[in-house]
């Protein structure tokens, strides 16, 4: 609780009554698989125990077959809230993870198993993923038990489920219990001082108790490792298929130039210096101005060369590195560019390469598309992120939608891990900043 709460009763009694509220929503949410667990667990103890008081058996005996009883009470517990849980747990945990985002800022994103489409087979069989049923409804049904009962995460929900109503009922029902009991001492003769006494512990820990959902949320909200895995598979094998076509695409735009810049030129040259070969004895004027526009041919098809082996690797990226090489980008933009760099070092190669080109494409898009007069670039390098984020006064309305080069910028990002975040409302200003973890040389 902050020290202006501390000091304002107004502050305390908004503390009171929120931490009441929170832990009226928790304990709610907790007991509802602790009550469905109930009808079991009492027929399971009732027989065990039952079965305990017609044993005539030595005291030790008697110990052991009560700690048997005891931990069938448990695994009867454990097997109704396992049973019930694929149909309540997963409402019960988004509602948690909801409540954990609200309260504590705790932002927890899972993945569930989707239900597999079914498929009419040549047989005339329906394949669900799984195995062949006789007609389509059957399929789907099956297709949906198995989605909802071999989840992982809707496992994982089911142990949040247990987890919660070992840790998060008791602590987050303590404020309420001592509120009642505390209610019900006041009014108690002889036991009113005692039960006012209660009753302000339940206040004062009203405002503390429901955190308990912090730490235990954190541990089972979570997505659980396999889904985790399997997402992270998800994720490389999109970034490799990206990678795949960007490739792809640049090896396209090499064959296309080297096709239609440097070989038709060259093939040019090649034809004129064989007119010059027949024209050399017969008419040297002639076979000298062939031979001279073949020389400027050849100049412009090495400046051709040049510019595609510049757009693939810039030198003055490969030699001075990367601030050097936006400040030469900065010179032959369009529009007014200003570099300010905090980095100390060079980062690794291919991270160099990877936010070049990302700002590169930044750079074009702000005159292009936003209309900008002045862009700024900020390089920065802290706790081994390094950071390019580019400023334009342009019109905004910048998107990462698809086909766009945002979308090359974002997906060139990921293939380091990196993110690519957009603060461009319409009217502008914009601010593009692209990240990647690395480290420097």
């Amino acid at each position: 609780m902050s020290g202006a709460s501390r000091g304002n009763p107004m502050g305390w009694a908004g503390q009171i009554g929120r931490g009441l509220y929170r832990c009226v929503v928790l304990t709610g949410l907790t007991c509802v698989m602790a009550v469905a667990a109930v009808p079991v667990g009492w027929a399971g103890s009732a027989l065990a125990y039952s079965w305990s008081d017609e044993m005539a058996a030595p005291s030790a005996v008697r110990a052991l077959a009560v700690a048997g009883e005891t931990l069938l009470v448990v695994l009867w517990v454990a097997v109704a809230v396992w049973t019930v849980h694929p149909l309540t747990s997963r409402a019960l945990a988004r509602t948690a993870r909801r409540c954990a985002a609200n309260w504590l800022g705790l932002d927890i994103e899972v993945t569930y198993r989707t239900v597999p489409p079914v498929t009419r087979m040549a047989t005339g069989f329906w394949w669900d993923g799984h195995e062949y049923h006789k007609s389509e409804r059957e399929a789907r049904r099956r297709a949906r038990v198995h989605a909802r009962f071999h989840d992982p995460q809707l496992h994982g929900d089911g142990l949040w489920a247990l987890a919660a109503t070992v840790t998060v009922l008791p602590v987050a029902a303590l404020p309420l219990l001592a509120l009642g009991y505390g209610g019900y001492m006041a009014v108690t003769p002889g036991l009113t001082g005692y039960g006012v006494a209660v009753m302000a512990a339940g206040l004062a820990g009203a405002p503390y108790a429901w955190r308990i959902l912090g730490p235990v949320g954190r541990r089972f909200l979570g997505p659980v490792p396999s889904t985790r895995l399997g997402r992270r598979v998800r994720e490389l094998e999109t970034i490799r298929a990206d990678l795949t076509q960007t490739q792809a695409a640049e090896l396209e735009r090499i064959e296309r130039g080297l096709h239609d810049g440097a070989q038709a030129r060259l093939v040019a040259m090649g034809m004129s210096m064989g007119a010059a070969e027949q024209l050399v004895d017969t008419n040297p004027q002639a076979a000298k101005a062939i031979l001279a526009e073949a020389r400027a041919t050849s100049v412009t098809a090495l400046a051709e060369l040049r510019s595609l082996v510049r757009g693939i690797n810039p030198p003055v990226l490969t030699e001075r590195g990367l601030v050097d090489a936006l400040r030469a980008l900065a010179l032959d933009s369009s529009v007014k560019v200003a570099v300010r760099s905090q980095v100390p070092a060079r980062p690794e190669r291919p991270v160099e390469s990877a936010v070049y080109f990302s700002v590169a494409e930044l750079l074009a898009n702000a005159a292009k598309h936003a209309h900008a007069e002045r862009v700024t670039v900020e390089l920065r390098y802290e706790a081994r992120m390094l950071t390019a984020t580019v400023s334009d006064d342009g019109i905004g309305g910048a998107a990462a939608s698809t086909g766009s080069g945002l979308t090359g910028v974002e997906r060139r990002m990921a293939a380091f891990g990196g993110r690519l975040e957009i603060d461009s409302p319409t009217g502008g200003p914009t601010r593009i900043t692209v990240a990647v973890p690395c480290e420097l040389s």
